[in-house]
């Protein structure tokens, strides 16, 4: 490894790109717009709470796609735990 002063960081700026890289291929590129996606999912977590209220659809989802009601009640459940938090 050369030194700092010989190559002028340029040994540092390699370890560090490459370091970001492995860590972001590794854990993935963070959301670019992490607030309106939070936004957009809050809202369509209250609208879906909104719609099983309605007895008449919940009723539906329940004989006709019952594996999807029961998928949509716990996301609900672990937005409502996340919203407490």
């Amino acid at each position: 490894m050369k030194s700092t002063d010989s190559d002028g960081g340029a040994c540092w700026s390699k370890w560090y790109r490459t370091r970001r890289a492995n860590l972001l291929r590794l854990s993935g590129e963070p959301p670019a717009h992490l607030c309106s996606d939070q936004l957009n999912f809050t809202v369509c977590a209250r609208y879906a709470d909104f719609l099983l209220k309605n007895a008449r659809i919940s009723r539906y989802l329940s004989r006709h796609h019952p594996n999807e009601l029961r998928k949509l009640r716990v996301l609900l459940s672990e937005f409502e735990k996340t919203c407490q938090n």
